[in-house]
């Protein structure tokens, strides 16, 4: 799970230009970077393609409001 934040944690920092340092697991990507819906589709694609999870519906990107909220789905993703 630890590698799992520490990967996000990179891939959010490169995406939206700040220290990741500064991302934990409590960061809204909303309320804390500013996402927009476009911002968290680019995120989302960039999930499935650094973690190879496939396509992630509609239903499930509506679940994704933190940090923490990514790492516990991928980490259910990729346990199943």
């Amino acid at each position: 799970m630890q590698d799992i934040f520490e990967r996000m944690q990179q891939i959010i920092a490169d995406q939206f230009s700040v220290d990741p340092d500064e991302i934990s697991t409590e960061t809204s990507f909303e309320a804390d970077l500013g996402a927009d819906s476009v911002d968290l589709v680019e995120l989302v694609m960039s999930m499935e393609e650094e973690f190879d999870i496939g396509e992630v519906g509609e239903e499930e990107l509506s679940a994704l409001s933190t940090v923490g909220d990514c790492v516990n789905f991928l980490t259910n993703k990729l346990e199943n």
